[in-house]
């Protein structure tokens, strides 16, 4: 039988609880004072922060007061807000810049160049965020849903939506029901099933990328210093993404401009159709399509579920994308993709009108040679209309024909890209005046309409000018890809054959020639892609995929519901009497 030890009973000693009981009075006292002062903090504090809620009929107002940092409003529907007040803050810095990603290394590198391009002495300027305008410490959380844009409407930054340059938007966020000040375009992600989205990880983003211009940039092959402006930080509401789909519906049109056509193109650009594009020659780009040969066309069928161009292949439909290319290659033979970008060259500036030259300092002296180079509206140009000596409508760059390297004087080895745009004409919010040309910025005088002078908006009488001049209504009406026909079976062909394809990963210089030696993108380093590219039967040192628009696809107006030119009779998105465009846009 187990036997359970009973503990021995503890008995107190005389005069030992009092001791006790003294030395623990101390604390005790503490403690309770304590959870007295807590309690009645928590009772101050919560007849502080309170919330209320508060009905309007029609015709009442409220005036709400913030005895704190400040008030933040969120949009929870066109009735309804919540509005906060907000305390000190624990960490009143905005938030940080992100870091550059890492850069990506080519995954099948260049192979050495016969004569190798000069390499800038240091390497190009990384696209950089302007100056982040102040905000609160944090955003407010999205109100879910889809917001339509209305009348007061807060701007995004107000409500502490930070602002990134690296990322492309709208002038609506449909999430958070707020404005920006300018927009880019049309949404480039909504071609990313044709294109794929290589391209954002290469750049480091939607907008801009490593080969930017600067303040200074020219045709020779000058380095970046270090503190001059860049094309993001100086000019960022310049950057537009166009794209369009199904062009071999015009495709016997485009051949008139070249070999090939394409089915679909997507081009980022850069252009102010003021003066501060008018009085400049070199702007960034970066573009990718899918082309076909006139063959090659022929055998593509419209699927009109899919609203695409591609083939049948073993009882499903394929669309004509860069994927398809390569997983049927034999299938798709004739079609081919094809990506890059750099500089491009946008000649000379023609004005007070179309046909007259009008010299700037930073012209290359051939341009006045018009036997050689043609009249000032061959292009590339930049060109104002007849009887309109202040609108910037059209820009053409038919490559950079003003540069070409020591090395390979005939530009051979060179790839071109480039694209010709219309801006609506009237869409100019000023004057071009060429002598600012030779002005430092701070001593420019410019004469600007439609815009206040210290707000910088637009506000256009919407009677006289509907939607009015603010650069925003504009057309991608030309588009190419240029190869040279020797690259067909050269050391840079990596099918290997001379079968009227050219397949290459690699990186040109930013004028189009091809470098070895380069481990991620940068201001010579412009990553370039091109699976099956057609290079058949061109009857030219070039084969050129192009496309040549119309009225009646041309895209216009990023400030139109349904894109039709607000002049033209589109819907604007911005509500009437709403001024929110800041030039420039």
């Amino acid at each position: 039988m187990n036997k359970r030890n009973v503990p021995q009973e503890r008995r107190p000693v005389p005069g030992a609880e009092k001791a006790k009981i003294n030395r623990l009075k101390p604390k005790s006292r503490l403690i309770v004072t304590s959870v007295i002062f807590i309690v009645v903090l928590i009772a101050a504090v919560s007849a502080l922060a309170q919330s209320f809620n508060l009905s309007l009929v029609g015709g009442d107002n409220a005036e709400i007061a913030c005895d704190g940092r400040g008030v933040q409003v969120q949009r929870l529907s066109r009735t309804a807000v919540n509005i906060i007040c907000s305390g000190p803050s624990s960490n009143p810095d905005p938030t940080a810049e992100p870091t550059n990603p890492p850069q990506p290394t080519a995954t099948n590198p260049a192979p050495e160049p016969t004569t190798p391009p000069p390499a800038p002495t240091r390497p190009g300027p990384e696209p950089t965020a302007t100056t982040p305008p102040p905000a609160p410490t944090s955003p407010p959380p999205p109100p879910g849903g889809h917001i339509e844009p209305f009348a007061g409407a807060p701007a995004c930054e107000a409500i502490g939506i930070a602002h990134d340059n690296r990322a492309w938007h709208g002038i609506w966020n449909y999430e958070y029901g707020c404005h920006w000040d300018h927009e880019h375009k049309r949404d480039p992600h909504e071609v990313d099933h044709i294109f794929g989205t290589e391209y954002y990880a290469l750049a480091g983003g939607e907008l801009s990328y490593p080969w930017q211009t600067y303040a200074g940039s020219s045709e020779s092959f000058e380095s970046y210093t270090e503190g001059a402006a860049t094309e993001n930080s100086g000019k960022h509401q310049g950057y537009a993404w166009h794209y369009f789909t199904n062009g071999l519906e015009v495709c016997d049109q485009s051949l008139i401009l070249g070999s090939q056509c394409f089915d679909s193109f997507r081009v980022q650009t850069h252009q102010i159709g003021g003066e501060m594009g008018a009085l400049t020659r070199f702007h960034s780009v970066y573009t990718e399509g899918i082309a076909c040969t006139p063959e090659g066309a022929a055998r593509m069928q419209f699927n009109g579920s899919a609203n695409a161009y591609g083939r049948n292949i073993n009882g499903q439909f394929y669309p004509l994308t860069r994927d398809s290319i390569n997983q049927f290659p034999e299938e798709f033979a004739g079609c081919g993709f094809g990506s890059g970008g750099g500089w491009l060259d946008f000649g000379r500036l023609n004005w007070p009108e179309r046909g007259v030259l009008q010299p700037l300092p930073s012209d290359n002296p051939q341009f006045a040679n018009f036997a050689q180079f043609g009249p000032p509206e061959a292009a590339p140009y930049r060109i104002h209309p007849s009887n309109s000596p202040n609108s910037l409508d059209s820009w053409q760059s038919e490559g950079n024909v003003f540069n070409c390297l020591s090395s390979d004087p005939n530009c051979e080895q060179r790839i071109m890209v480039g694209y010709g745009l219309h801006i609506l004409q009237g869409e100019s919010s000023g004057m071009t005046n060429p002598a600012n040309a030779s002005l430092p910025h701070h001593e420019r005088q410019t004469h600007y309409w439609c815009v206040d002078p210290e707000t910088q908006l637009f506000n256009c009488n919407p009677e006289t000018n509907p939607g009015g001049n603010d650069n925003t209504a504009q057309a991608l009406f030309r588009a190419w890809i240029a190869v040279p026909s020797s690259m067909d079976g050269s050391q840079y062909d990596e099918d290997g054959a001379r079968n009227g394809a050219f397949t290459f990963h690699g990186y040109t210089n930013r004028y189009g020639d091809i470098v070895d030696g380069c481990n991620g993108p940068g201001l010579d380093c412009v990553p370039v892609r091109f699976e099956q590219f057609p290079l058949n039967n061109c009857g030219q040192n070039a084969c050129k995929a192009a496309y040549r628009g119309s009225t009646e696809r041309d895209g216009w107006d990023a400030l139109s519901v349904d894109g039709t030119p607000i002049q033209s009779g589109g819907t604007p998105l911005i509500p009437a009497g709403e001024l929110w465009l800041k030039y420039p846009n």
